[in-house]
């Protein structure tokens, strides 16, 4: 028995080392990417109720078409524009996204470069470019302009690329004195069958580069796009940081509910000051520290088109609003391994070895069935590699030295190892 222990620990020991190494590596990553890919599509109804007790994280800075006469001109000139920014100053937001290009055309026009020193105190801000999609027909290439390298693209992708919208051209995009304040995201829109798609990426060639949503989500979660997953085709989504994950359609895009109800604040509020007094209260809780801000049209008079500003803001309280995933922490895994040694030990001690292979795989079995049904109860979850990989050395060493038959134990002139 004390040669079997011993054994086993030195195997052990190695594994751990090992698979340790190997997942650092990232040389595992792909199989722990499958079995959470598994356990998302097993438990995916539970990303289609959002909590409606969520805190809001999200507020709609709507500048109405119907108060068009309240500005200098229409649609507003830099110096409105600076005077909204200005405000929002002071309620600290996290993201600031403004949902329309930022461009009055060549040259620039007066107090731009006051719009550009208004942007300078936000931690994170998105500014959107108006972007066409290419039809079915389409074959060349997508015009960039000069924005090609200044867009970033997704780098851990998963499935079929071909489904996702293809990029026909950028149309319009924020003025050049802006683009070093911000980051730039695509602004896109599709109604299908009555309900309104945003693209989480749009393909270009053979990358994918993000939307608007995309970048807002990206910044709110503190997300680099080399620590990003996206999961193309059946069980789409994304993977973000801080358990953050957003349902997709196979296409890449998300379908949202236009009905959902974002906290709104008029952009004249902003400009006049009305917000000092006792009747811009519900304003000012609206505009709390950290959210993310929305900016821009609402047709409200005219209803031509989508409200591609109020629907950006609906998709992202849609997300903020659903469960999260959480991984294990380091303790909490150690625990877990800690278990999987055990039961290594056990097999090794206590399981002959012509079921030594039958006995690990029926742990390595339950220890996923375990996982699977954590996860769907809370959506807590650890990768499966080093437990099943310790379960495994166990049964290993059983096979090899473990307890010998009944039959070989009671010969004669035989003893139990």
């Amino acid at each position: 028995m004390l040669l079997r222990t011993t054994v086993l620990l030195i195997c052990l020991a190695a594994t751990g080392w090992y698979v340790n190494e190997q997942q650092r590596a990232g040389d595992f990553q792909h199989v722990d990417d499958l079995f959470l890919d598994f356990l998302v599509a097993n438990a995916r109804d539970r990303f289609s109720l959002p909590d409606t007790k969520a805190e809001e994280r999200v507020v709609f800075v709507q500048m109405r078409e119907e108060d068009s006469a309240e500005y200098a001109a229409w649609p507003p000139p830099p110096l409105d524009w600076q005077t909204v920014l200005k405000s929002l100053q002071a309620y600290e937001p996290g993201v600031v996204v403004i949902a329309t290009p930022l461009t009055w055309g060549r040259p620039s026009p007066d107090f731009a470069a006051a719009v550009t020193e208004a942007l300078l105190p936000f931690p994170s801000v998105v500014l959107g470019i108006e972007t066409e999609l290419a039809g079915p027909e389409r074959q060349a290439p997508a015009f960039m302009g000069d924005l090609s390298d200044a867009l970033p693209r997704f780098q851990r992708v998963d499935g079929d690329l071909h489904a996702v919208p293809r990029l026909a051209s950028l149309i319009s995009a924020p003025d050049p004195a802006f683009r070093n304040q911000a980051e730039l995201g695509l602004l896109s829109a599709r109604l299908v069958k009555e309900m309104w798609m945003l693209p989480y990426v749009i393909r270009e060639g053979d990358t994918l580069v993000p939307s608007i949503l995309a970048q807002a989500l990206s910044r709110h979660s503190r997300s680099p796009y080399m620590s990003q997953r996206l999961r193309l085709g059946p069980g789409a989504g994304a993977y973000l940081r801080e358990g953050l994950f957003v349902p997709l359609e196979v296409s890449g895009e998300m379908a949202v509910d236009f009905r959902t109800s974002v906290p709104t604040v008029n952009a004249l509020h902003l400009m006049t000051g009305t917000l000092a007094d006792g009747t811009g209260m519900e304003d000012k809780t609206a505009l709390g520290k950290g959210k993310i801000v929305v900016l821009g049209f609402d047709r409200e008079s005219s209803g031509s088109g989508p409200r591609l500003a109020r629907l950006y803001a609906q998709a992202l309280k849609q997300v903020l609003a659903l469960p999260r995933l959480r991984l294990l922490s380091q303790t909490e895994q150690w625990i877990a391994w800690s278990m999987a040694a055990l039961g290594a030990l056990w097999i090794t001690l206590r399981v002959r070895r012509g079921r030594a292979l039958i006995a690990g795989a029926l742990f390595v079995f339950l220890a996923l069935v375990s996982s699977f049904l954590v996860f769907q109860s809370s959506l807590i979850w650890f990768p499966p590699t080093m437990p099943a990989a310790l379960l495994a050395t166990g049964a290993l060493v059983a096979f090899v030295i473990g307890r010998r038959s009944l039959d070989q134990e009671t010969a004669p002139g035989n003893s139990a190892a």
